[in-house]
Protein backbone atom coordinates (compact mmCIF):
# COMPACT_ATOMS: atom_id res chain seq x y z
CA UNK A 1 0.00 0.00 0.00
CA UNK A 2 1.57 3.28 -1.29
CA UNK A 3 -0.15 6.86 -0.17
CA UNK A 4 -1.82 6.59 -3.44
CA UNK A 5 -3.08 3.25 -3.17
CA UNK A 6 -2.71 -0.13 -4.38
CA UNK A 7 0.29 0.04 -6.99
CA UNK A 8 1.56 -2.80 -9.10
CA UNK A 9 1.23 -4.29 -12.87
CA UNK A 10 -2.67 -3.85 -14.28
CA UNK A 11 -4.72 -7.50 -14.93
CA UNK A 12 -4.98 -6.66 -18.71
CA UNK A 13 -7.15 -10.04 -18.98
CA UNK A 14 -9.27 -8.43 -16.56
CA UNK A 15 -10.05 -6.03 -18.48
CA UNK A 16 -9.80 -7.68 -21.94
CA UNK A 17 -13.15 -7.51 -23.36
CA UNK A 18 -14.91 -5.28 -21.40
CA UNK A 19 -16.88 -2.20 -21.85
CA UNK A 20 -15.93 0.39 -19.73
CA UNK A 21 -18.08 3.61 -20.07
CA UNK A 22 -16.49 7.51 -18.60
CA UNK A 23 -18.91 10.42 -18.04
CA UNK A 24 -17.38 14.08 -18.85
CA UNK A 25 -19.26 17.47 -19.58
CA UNK A 26 -17.24 17.77 -22.68
CA UNK A 27 -14.35 16.57 -24.48
CA UNK A 28 -12.65 19.67 -23.98
CA UNK A 29 -8.94 20.39 -22.12
CA UNK A 30 -10.47 19.35 -18.88
CA UNK A 31 -11.27 15.85 -20.29
CA UNK A 32 -6.94 14.70 -21.08
CA UNK A 33 -7.29 12.55 -17.99
CA UNK A 34 -10.38 10.65 -19.67
CA UNK A 35 -8.17 10.61 -23.17
CA UNK A 36 -5.19 9.02 -21.19
CA UNK A 37 -7.51 6.83 -19.24
CA UNK A 38 -9.36 5.56 -22.89
CA UNK A 39 -6.10 5.02 -24.14
CA UNK A 40 -4.89 2.85 -21.44
CA UNK A 41 -7.83 0.68 -22.19
CA UNK A 42 -7.97 0.26 -25.46
CA UNK A 43 -4.16 -0.67 -25.22
CA UNK A 44 -5.30 -3.47 -22.96
CA UNK A 45 -8.45 -4.77 -24.61
CA UNK A 46 -11.19 -3.24 -23.71
CA UNK A 47 -13.72 -0.93 -25.52
CA UNK A 48 -13.29 2.74 -24.48
CA UNK A 49 -16.44 4.39 -24.51
CA UNK A 50 -16.46 7.81 -23.60
CA UNK A 51 -19.97 9.73 -23.35
CA UNK A 52 -19.71 13.84 -23.22
CA UNK A 53 -20.32 17.23 -25.49
CA UNK A 54 -18.35 17.33 -28.01
CA UNK A 55 -14.95 19.42 -27.59
CA UNK A 56 -11.26 19.64 -29.06
CA UNK A 57 -10.51 16.48 -27.58
CA UNK A 58 -12.89 14.25 -29.14
CA UNK A 59 -10.45 13.53 -32.60
CA UNK A 60 -7.40 12.96 -29.97
CA UNK A 61 -9.33 10.78 -28.69
CA UNK A 62 -10.73 8.31 -31.27
CA UNK A 63 -7.16 8.48 -32.39
CA UNK A 64 -6.10 6.58 -29.71
CA UNK A 65 -8.75 3.97 -29.41
CA UNK A 66 -11.71 5.19 -27.64
CA UNK A 67 -15.02 5.60 -29.01
CA UNK A 68 -16.98 8.66 -28.47
CA UNK A 69 -20.89 9.33 -27.86
CA UNK A 70 -22.46 12.84 -27.92
CA UNK A 71 -24.42 13.43 -24.51
CA UNK A 72 -25.92 16.88 -23.96
CA UNK A 73 -23.68 19.15 -21.48
CA UNK A 74 -24.86 18.78 -18.26
CA UNK A 75 -27.90 21.26 -17.00
CA UNK A 76 -29.69 22.81 -14.29
CA UNK A 77 -32.92 22.30 -16.38
CA UNK A 78 -34.83 19.53 -14.60
CA UNK A 79 -37.01 18.25 -17.88
CA UNK A 80 -33.24 18.38 -20.31
CA UNK A 81 -31.47 16.72 -17.21
CA UNK A 82 -33.95 13.76 -17.29
CA UNK A 83 -33.79 13.34 -21.11
CA UNK A 84 -30.07 13.30 -20.12
CA UNK A 85 -30.21 10.37 -17.47
CA UNK A 86 -32.25 8.39 -19.61
CA UNK A 87 -30.40 8.83 -22.91
CA UNK A 88 -27.05 7.88 -21.06
CA UNK A 89 -29.35 4.82 -19.32
CA UNK A 90 -30.27 3.61 -23.06
CA UNK A 91 -26.54 4.11 -23.63
CA UNK A 92 -25.41 1.71 -21.07
CA UNK A 93 -28.02 -1.16 -22.03
CA UNK A 94 -27.41 -1.12 -25.24
CA UNK A 95 -23.39 -0.71 -25.46
CA UNK A 96 -23.28 -3.37 -22.69
CA UNK A 97 -21.62 -1.12 -20.43
CA UNK A 98 -20.08 -3.14 -17.42
CA UNK A 99 -18.37 0.00 -15.45
CA UNK A 100 -19.29 3.64 -15.23
CA UNK A 101 -16.65 6.44 -14.14
CA UNK A 102 -18.20 9.82 -13.98
CA UNK A 103 -15.46 12.55 -13.92
CA UNK A 104 -17.19 15.62 -12.74
CA UNK A 105 -20.06 15.81 -10.52
CA UNK A 106 -22.19 17.84 -12.49
CA UNK A 107 -23.19 14.56 -14.80
CA UNK A 108 -22.99 12.69 -11.38
CA UNK A 109 -26.72 11.66 -10.96
CA UNK A 110 -26.96 10.47 -14.00
CA UNK A 111 -24.18 8.41 -14.25
CA UNK A 112 -25.54 6.59 -10.89
CA UNK A 113 -29.26 6.19 -12.29
CA UNK A 114 -27.15 4.26 -15.76
CA UNK A 115 -25.28 2.32 -13.11
CA UNK A 116 -28.01 0.82 -11.40
CA UNK A 117 -30.22 0.39 -14.74
CA UNK A 118 -27.15 -1.46 -16.59
CA UNK A 119 -26.83 -3.24 -13.17
CA UNK A 120 -22.86 -2.24 -13.36
CA UNK A 121 -20.49 -0.69 -11.14
CA UNK A 122 -20.11 3.29 -10.32
CA UNK A 123 -17.12 5.18 -10.32
CA UNK A 124 -16.99 8.50 -8.89
CA UNK A 125 -14.61 11.27 -8.60
CA UNK A 126 -15.08 13.06 -4.98
CA UNK A 127 -16.42 16.40 -4.92
CA UNK A 128 -17.62 18.15 -1.71
CA UNK A 129 -20.78 18.88 -2.60
CA UNK A 130 -21.62 15.15 -3.79
CA UNK A 131 -20.69 13.58 -0.72
CA UNK A 132 -23.79 12.30 -0.55
CA UNK A 133 -24.21 10.98 -3.73
CA UNK A 134 -20.43 9.65 -3.60
CA UNK A 135 -21.90 7.16 -0.63
CA UNK A 136 -24.18 5.46 -2.86
CA UNK A 137 -21.47 4.93 -5.13
CA UNK A 138 -19.35 1.58 -5.39
CA UNK A 139 -16.02 2.95 -5.79
CA UNK A 140 -14.93 6.91 -5.10
CA UNK A 141 -11.88 8.71 -6.08
CA UNK A 142 -9.75 11.17 -4.03
CA UNK A 143 -7.76 13.35 -4.94
CA UNK A 144 -6.46 14.51 -1.72
CA UNK A 145 -5.49 12.52 1.23
CA UNK A 146 -7.00 15.28 3.48
CA UNK A 147 -10.11 15.09 1.87
CA UNK A 148 -10.43 11.79 1.90
CA UNK A 149 -9.77 11.64 5.87
CA UNK A 150 -12.47 14.49 6.41
CA UNK A 151 -14.68 12.55 4.06
CA UNK A 152 -14.49 9.52 5.80
CA UNK A 153 -14.68 10.75 8.88
CA UNK A 154 -17.56 12.45 8.21
CA UNK A 155 -19.41 9.29 6.74
CA UNK A 156 -17.45 6.04 7.83
CA UNK A 157 -19.26 4.08 4.90
CA UNK A 158 -17.04 5.77 2.57
CA UNK A 159 -13.98 4.13 4.30
CA UNK A 160 -14.71 1.00 1.99
CA UNK A 161 -15.23 2.61 -1.06
CA UNK A 162 -12.63 5.34 -0.93
CA UNK A 163 -9.52 4.93 -3.28
CA UNK A 164 -6.71 7.32 -3.62
CA UNK A 165 -6.11 8.89 -7.25
CA UNK A 166 -4.21 11.09 -8.88
CA UNK A 167 -4.23 13.65 -12.10
CA UNK A 168 -1.68 12.43 -14.04
CA UNK A 169 0.58 14.83 -16.66
CA UNK A 170 2.10 13.23 -20.07
CA UNK A 171 5.63 14.08 -18.92
CA UNK A 172 6.76 13.87 -22.43
CA UNK A 173 5.64 16.95 -23.35
CA UNK A 174 7.12 18.70 -20.24
CA UNK A 175 10.55 17.86 -20.42
CA UNK A 176 13.21 20.21 -20.73
CA UNK A 177 15.05 18.01 -23.12
CA UNK A 178 11.44 18.13 -25.33
CA UNK A 179 11.31 21.74 -25.35
CA UNK A 180 12.98 22.97 -28.76
CA UNK A 181 14.81 26.45 -26.96
CA UNK A 182 13.63 28.67 -30.26
CA UNK A 183 10.33 28.02 -27.92
CA UNK A 184 11.66 29.94 -25.10
CA UNK A 185 13.39 32.59 -27.34
CA UNK A 186 10.27 33.49 -29.25
CA UNK A 187 8.35 33.77 -25.72
CA UNK A 188 11.02 36.50 -24.88
CA UNK A 189 11.07 38.33 -28.13
CA UNK A 190 7.06 38.35 -28.14
CA UNK A 191 7.40 39.63 -24.45
CA UNK A 192 10.26 42.28 -25.86
CA UNK A 193 12.77 41.30 -22.80
CA UNK A 194 16.10 40.56 -23.31
CA UNK A 195 18.13 36.91 -22.53
CA UNK A 196 19.40 38.41 -19.37
CA UNK A 197 15.90 39.19 -17.77
CA UNK A 198 14.32 37.10 -15.14
CA UNK A 199 10.43 36.44 -15.47
CA UNK A 200 7.89 35.41 -12.87
CA UNK A 201 5.64 33.54 -14.68
CA UNK A 202 1.84 33.60 -13.45
CA UNK A 203 -0.16 31.07 -15.04
CA UNK A 204 -4.30 29.84 -14.06
CA UNK A 205 -4.47 32.48 -11.86
CA UNK A 206 -8.16 33.68 -10.65
CA UNK A 207 -8.72 37.05 -10.89
CA UNK A 208 -8.42 37.50 -6.61
CA UNK A 209 -4.72 35.70 -7.20
CA UNK A 210 -4.13 38.42 -10.03
CA UNK A 211 -4.63 40.83 -7.69
CA UNK A 212 -2.37 39.60 -4.96
CA UNK A 213 0.47 39.26 -7.94
CA UNK A 214 0.15 42.89 -8.65
CA UNK A 215 0.05 43.94 -5.18
CA UNK A 216 3.13 41.65 -4.43
CA UNK A 217 4.99 43.24 -7.45
CA UNK A 218 4.34 46.64 -6.34
CA UNK A 219 5.38 46.04 -2.45
CA UNK A 220 8.30 44.53 -4.38
CA UNK A 221 8.77 47.81 -6.56
CA UNK A 222 8.33 50.01 -3.19
CA UNK A 223 11.35 48.26 -1.51
CA UNK A 224 13.55 49.12 -5.03
CA UNK A 225 13.22 45.11 -6.25
CA UNK A 226 13.03 46.53 -9.89
CA UNK A 227 15.63 49.06 -9.71
CA UNK A 228 18.41 46.79 -9.43
CA UNK A 229 20.25 46.28 -12.21
CA UNK A 230 21.87 42.86 -11.59
CA UNK A 231 18.73 41.58 -11.07
CA UNK A 232 16.54 42.90 -13.72
CA UNK A 233 13.34 41.36 -13.93
CA UNK A 234 9.25 41.21 -14.98
CA UNK A 235 6.16 39.98 -13.44
CA UNK A 236 3.82 37.85 -16.47
CA UNK A 237 0.34 36.90 -16.77
CA UNK A 238 0.74 33.93 -19.28
CA UNK A 239 -2.56 33.91 -20.31
CA UNK A 240 -3.49 30.67 -21.97
CA UNK A 241 -6.49 28.06 -22.59
CA UNK A 242 -10.23 30.27 -22.67
CA UNK A 243 -8.29 33.46 -20.46
CA UNK A 244 -9.34 36.73 -22.16
CA UNK A 245 -7.38 39.67 -22.04
CA UNK A 246 -7.99 42.15 -18.98
CA UNK A 247 -7.76 45.84 -19.43
CA UNK A 248 -8.80 45.54 -15.50
CA UNK A 249 -5.74 44.04 -15.08
CA UNK A 250 -3.52 46.75 -17.07
CA UNK A 251 -6.00 49.49 -15.89
CA UNK A 252 -4.74 48.08 -11.93
CA UNK A 253 -0.99 47.43 -13.42
CA UNK A 254 -0.72 51.32 -14.46
CA UNK A 255 -2.53 52.30 -11.19
CA UNK A 256 0.56 50.80 -8.95
CA UNK A 257 2.70 52.52 -11.44
CA UNK A 258 4.02 49.23 -12.67
CA UNK A 259 3.66 50.03 -16.62
CA UNK A 260 6.26 47.79 -18.18
CA UNK A 261 7.32 46.02 -14.99
CA UNK A 262 3.99 43.54 -15.04
CA UNK A 263 3.23 42.20 -18.80
CA UNK A 264 0.26 40.03 -20.02
CA UNK A 265 0.44 37.59 -23.08
CA UNK A 266 -1.69 35.05 -25.34
CA UNK A 267 0.50 32.09 -25.11
CA UNK A 268 -0.64 28.83 -25.03
CA UNK A 269 2.80 26.98 -24.90
CA UNK A 270 2.92 26.48 -21.00
CA UNK A 271 5.99 24.82 -21.44
CA UNK A 272 8.13 27.08 -22.81
CA UNK A 273 6.70 29.89 -20.24
CA UNK A 274 7.90 27.47 -17.16
CA UNK A 275 11.38 26.84 -19.22
CA UNK A 276 11.65 31.10 -18.94
CA UNK A 277 10.19 31.56 -15.44
CA UNK A 278 12.86 32.47 -12.51
CA UNK A 279 9.54 31.31 -11.00
CA UNK A 280 6.22 30.11 -11.99
CA UNK A 281 3.62 31.12 -10.06
CA UNK A 282 0.33 28.75 -9.85
CA UNK A 283 -2.70 28.32 -7.94
CA UNK A 284 -2.23 25.38 -5.61
CA UNK A 285 -5.66 23.82 -6.39
CA UNK A 286 -4.36 23.35 -9.99
CA UNK A 287 -1.88 20.32 -10.13
CA UNK A 288 -1.15 19.88 -13.48
CA UNK A 289 0.14 22.74 -13.94
CA UNK A 290 2.20 22.61 -10.52
CA UNK A 291 3.24 19.16 -11.77
CA UNK A 292 3.95 20.79 -15.37
CA UNK A 293 6.19 23.51 -13.61
CA UNK A 294 8.17 21.11 -11.64
CA UNK A 295 9.00 18.57 -14.23
CA UNK A 296 10.04 21.30 -16.21
CA UNK A 297 12.49 22.09 -13.33
CA UNK A 298 11.41 25.43 -12.67
CA UNK A 299 10.32 27.00 -9.04
CA UNK A 300 7.05 27.23 -8.47
CA UNK A 301 5.23 29.27 -5.76
CA UNK A 302 1.82 27.66 -6.06
CA UNK A 303 -0.88 29.82 -4.23
CA UNK A 304 -3.15 28.27 -1.37
CA UNK A 305 -6.68 28.72 -1.52
CA UNK A 306 -7.48 28.70 2.27
CA UNK A 307 -5.07 28.90 5.27
CA UNK A 308 -6.77 25.23 6.35
CA UNK A 309 -5.17 23.23 3.09
CA UNK A 310 -1.92 21.76 5.19
CA UNK A 311 0.47 20.06 2.91
CA UNK A 312 -0.35 20.09 -1.16
CA UNK A 313 1.03 16.92 -2.26
CA UNK A 314 1.60 18.55 -5.37
CA UNK A 315 4.54 20.93 -3.60
CA UNK A 316 7.04 19.66 -1.17
CA UNK A 317 8.15 22.71 0.64
CA UNK A 318 9.17 23.42 4.68
CA UNK A 319 7.84 22.52 7.16
CA UNK A 320 6.59 19.25 5.53
CA UNK A 321 10.15 18.57 4.27
CA UNK A 322 13.40 20.00 4.68
CA UNK A 323 14.80 22.83 2.93
CA UNK A 324 17.31 20.71 0.50
CA UNK A 325 14.11 18.15 -0.14
CA UNK A 326 11.85 21.50 -1.48
CA UNK A 327 10.36 21.64 -4.77
CA UNK A 328 9.10 25.11 -4.10
CA UNK A 329 7.45 27.55 -2.34
CA UNK A 330 3.52 27.04 -0.48
CA UNK A 331 2.11 30.60 -0.09
CA UNK A 332 -1.15 31.44 2.45
CA UNK A 333 -4.03 33.00 1.11
CA UNK A 334 -4.44 36.88 2.30
CA UNK A 335 -1.86 39.45 1.93
CA UNK A 336 1.39 39.12 -0.67
CA UNK A 337 4.20 39.11 1.75
CA UNK A 338 4.25 35.02 1.67
CA UNK A 339 4.81 35.27 -2.32
CA UNK A 340 6.70 38.00 -2.10
CA UNK A 341 9.09 36.03 0.38
CA UNK A 342 8.88 33.35 -2.20
CA UNK A 343 10.03 35.28 -5.09
CA UNK A 344 12.70 36.70 -3.46
CA UNK A 345 14.11 33.27 -2.44
CA UNK A 346 13.92 32.49 -5.44
CA UNK A 347 15.73 35.14 -7.50
CA UNK A 348 18.45 34.85 -4.94
CA UNK A 349 18.83 30.75 -5.78
CA UNK A 350 22.43 30.77 -7.27
CA UNK A 351 23.43 27.98 -9.74
CA UNK A 352 24.02 24.77 -7.49
CA UNK A 353 20.88 25.73 -5.16
CA UNK A 354 18.62 25.92 -8.18
CA UNK A 355 19.67 22.61 -10.27
CA UNK A 356 19.54 21.04 -6.68
CA UNK A 357 16.05 22.24 -6.34
CA UNK A 358 15.12 21.55 -10.05
CA UNK A 359 16.74 17.92 -9.55
CA UNK A 360 14.17 17.77 -6.39
CA UNK A 361 11.39 18.82 -8.73
CA UNK A 362 11.90 16.88 -11.66
CA UNK A 363 12.41 13.63 -9.27
CA UNK A 364 8.66 14.62 -7.43
CA UNK A 365 7.13 15.12 -11.06
CA UNK A 366 7.62 11.78 -11.69
CA UNK A 367 5.12 10.61 -9.05
CA UNK A 368 2.26 12.48 -11.13
CA UNK A 369 3.23 10.96 -14.52
CA UNK A 370 0.07 9.69 -17.03
CA UNK A 371 1.12 6.34 -16.95
CA UNK A 372 0.81 6.29 -13.13
CA UNK A 373 -2.53 7.65 -13.16
CA UNK A 374 -3.72 5.13 -15.69
CA UNK A 375 -2.31 2.45 -14.18
CA UNK A 376 -3.90 3.24 -10.75
CA UNK A 377 -7.21 3.59 -12.34
CA UNK A 378 -7.33 0.70 -14.44
CA UNK A 379 -6.37 -1.30 -10.92
CA UNK A 380 -9.73 -0.34 -9.94
CA UNK A 381 -11.44 -1.06 -12.63
CA UNK A 382 -9.88 -4.48 -12.35
CA UNK A 383 -10.64 -4.46 -8.53
CA UNK A 384 -14.07 -4.51 -9.66
CA UNK A 385 -13.95 -7.87 -11.93
CA UNK A 386 -12.33 -9.65 -9.28
CA UNK A 387 -8.67 -9.01 -9.89
CA UNK A 388 -6.42 -7.73 -7.00
CA UNK A 389 -8.58 -8.48 -4.06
Amino acid sequence: MTPWGVEGDVDSQALFGRTILQVVPALDARASACVEVAASLADAGARALVAGAPGRLVSELQARGGIFTALAAPTHNPWQAWLNRRRLARLAVREGVELIHVHAGAGARAALYAARQARAPLVIDYEPSLEALAAEADSVVFFSRAEMEQAVARRPALATKAFRGLRGVDLRLFSAEAVDPGRVRRLREALGVKAHVRLVVAIGLPPERRQMFLAAAAQLKAKGFFGNEAQDARFVWLRHDDEAPSGAFDAEAARLGLDGLVLQIDWPDRAAGCLAAALVVAPAGESALCVEAQALGAPLAALQISAGNGAIEEVRAPPEVEPAQRTGWLVPPGPPSGLIRAIEEALRLGATARENLAHNARAHARAFSAERMNALTLGLYARHFGAGE
